[in-house]
């Protein structure tokens, strides 16, 4: 097991603003032998390609940066840097990365951090890691970052992760769709899905007297969602569903942080619940009848593996998806996948109506063999693997 280590993450998402992401469960088993600095993500196009969400965007980065340096628990320090929300223009680039050294140079020197095992999601931190000596460069590729519509300009965001790819010793992709993807242009690519707090997710699910009192008054069946609402969420697709199942009670939990849900939410069986904190998801999860993934079907949604999945799993719920790649061709046997409103519509009904403790079980048992523990242990060992090799050298 990895131990002993300093750890410097340029996370993709914000530790104040999110539930628990990918990178917020491994930081938080790193955190328990190592000291990890996450930093939170400083975007330099906040005004880019999506302008819906833009104030609230703008709001949760201001009380983000106001906390600056905070230590949430033992050998974990979260810091949010201050950055100009702009980019492409020479002068406002150094600028911004001549702020962003001074103060993460500061940070580092007030922690003690000098030669670090550096963790990179936000391909835009690859402007400072030569400000570094790492042990080891790892790079996170938990979504298609190239493709993100949070950025107005993507060539350069496909230059910058071009350069994260050439400067990182190690790539691990949680799909095998990123996968298959990057090691056709390098080596040292490894394949780990997302993992499940199987366990907390089992016990909800044994425990007979779950319940939530946002659920109080929602009449069942319970087709439900849990995570951030955004401009990827098929808002149409939803729409139809609910108009077509009125027996059916749709339950959206999660922060909107972009696309137009009002007339969604104005539907008599649709009901918001907003954010739910993370150690009552496992709850909400087994009060739902059918667990639902469903996005617009873009070439970023096609490469992801939702974290969200295996949790669905681990819970023993049936759930219906949009046909990601990662679900497509490892789990359709379990899980239902549609392809348009109609036939994502009649896998609900299919699903209430239809499924097995046969199933239930399957899923399970897949989600088990996907916990994050298992998953900590294969990671220590490729960047142990990863210093020992780079030493050699």
């Amino acid at each position: 097991m990895l131990q002993n280590q300093d750890i410097v993450c340029f996370a993709p998402g914000d530790w104040w603003g999110m539930n628990c992401s990918c990178t917020t469960h491994i930081m938080l088993r790193f955190a328990k032998k190592n000291r990890v600095l996450y930093i939170n993500p400083f975007s330099s196009d906040l005004f880019g390609a999506t302008k819906s969400g833009i104030t609230a965007r703008i709001i949760r980065k201001l009380k983000s940066t106001l906390k600056f340096l905070r230590q949430p628990q033992k050998n974990l320090y979260v810091f949010s840097p201050i950055f100009l929300p702009l980019q492409g223009k020479q002068t406002i680039d150094r600028l911004n990365n001549f702020l962003l050294k001074l103060q993460i140079k500061i940070v580092c020197s007030f922690l003690r951090i000098s030669e670090p095992l550096l963790w990179v999601e936000n391909i835009r931190a690859v402007d400072l890691i030569d400000s570094f000596q790492p042990i080891v460069t790892i790079y996170h590729v938990s979504d298609l970052f190239e493709e993100c519509n949070y950025t107005a300009n993507r060539e350069i965001l496909r230059k910058k992760e071009r350069e994260l790819r050439g400067k990182s010793d190690v790539l691990i992709c949680v799909s095998k769709k990123l996968y298959d993807a990057k090691a056709a242009q390098r080596d040292n690519v490894f394949y780990l899905p997302h993992g499940v707090d199987f366990e907390l997710f089992r016990e909800a699910a044994n425990n007979s007297n779950n319940s939530i009192k946002e659920l109080a008054d929602v009449h069942r069946p319970i087709a439900g969602y849990y995570g951030t609402l955004t401009s990827h969420n098929d808002i149409e697709l939803l729409q139809h569903c609910a108009t077509h199942l009125r027996d059916v009670s749709f339950v959206l939990a999660g922060q909107i942080t972009g696309g137009n849900y009002y007339e969604l939410l104005k539907q008599p069986n649709v009901h918001f619940l907003g954010r739910i904190p993370y150690e009552q998801i496992p709850t909400l999860c087994v009060c739902f009848d059918v667990c639902l993934l469903q996005w617009k079907m873009s070439k970023w949604i096609r490469f992801c593996n939702p974290l969200k999945f295996f949790e669905y799993m681990a819970s023993g719920k049936p759930i219906v998806s949009v046909p990601i790649d990662e679900i497509v061709e490892n789990y359709s046997n379990v899980v239902s996948v549609a392809g348009t409103k109609e036939e994502y519509c009649n896998a609900i009904g299919w699903e209430l109506n239809n499924d097995t403790n046969e199933r239930a079980r399957r899923r399970i048992e897949a989600a088990k063999e996907h916990s994050w523990d298992s998953h900590f242990e294969r990671l220590s060992q490729i960047i142990t693997d990863a210093i020992i090799r780079k030493t050699i050298e």
